[in-house]
């Protein structure tokens, strides 16, 4: 004969019913299943989930996941004329507010430190207001030299430290204002000379 047990109620309820197999210490386990609500929340995020990853992950690859995202909006940069400060020719015209702003940066980046307050140079960096470069002739050596640094001799890169439009601005600066002003005291010529 079953078991009769209390129900919070107070009404007499039949063990079996309402109890499972499951015996721990003495305690027995009440079979209580989730409401049906619950379970198609449950089975509805699964389907969702699985739709989700068959859509952004789906074999063959879709593009639709970050990378192939990241990959074509590289692509597009890329196609955009000026955009990349590397590919700057020697018939780039700057314009009066990125020459500004260079010389912002110019100060506000410590450049002055090596270069002098109006580039001519001093005991650790070169003359920029010469035609003689060290590291080549093209403004996208310049950018390089910037980008990458020269740490041999000191120069810190900062391409982590600034944005490809702050580097294009402070090339602009150089090449606009800098080159050719012959301010006092410039440094001796290094390097070979270009046109």
């Amino acid at each position: 004969m079953a078991e009769i047990i209390k129900h919070p109620k107070n009404e007499n309820i039949q063990n079996d019913k309402y109890s499972t197999d499951h015996d721990y210490d003495g305690i027995k386990e009440l079979n209580n299943p989730s409401p049906y609500w619950v379970l198609l929340l449950f089975l509805g995020t699964i389907a969702f989930s699985l739709f989700y990853a068959v859509h952004y992950f789906g074999y063959p690859n879709n593009g639709r996941d970050q990378i192939s995202e990241y990959n074509k909006q590289m692509a597009e940069v890329g196609k955009q004329p000026g955009q990349n400060p590397s590919e700057l020719s020697a018939s780039v015209v700057f314009t009066k507010e990125q020459m500004t702003e260079g010389a912002k940066l110019f100060t506000e980046k410590g450049c002055f430190a090596c270069h002098g307050m109006k580039g001519e140079g001093n005991a650790i960096g070169p003359n920029m207001t010469d035609h003689f470069w060290i590291h080549g002739c093209k403004p996208a050596d310049l950018v390089k030299t910037i980008q990458e640094g020269v740490p041999e001799k000191g120069m810190t890169p900062f391409k982590s430290t600034l944005t490809d439009a702050q580097i294009k601005n402070l090339v602009a600066y150089i090449l606009g204002t800098l080159v050719g002003s012959n301010p006092p005291n410039a440094k001796a010529p290094q390097g070979v000379e270009c046109n």
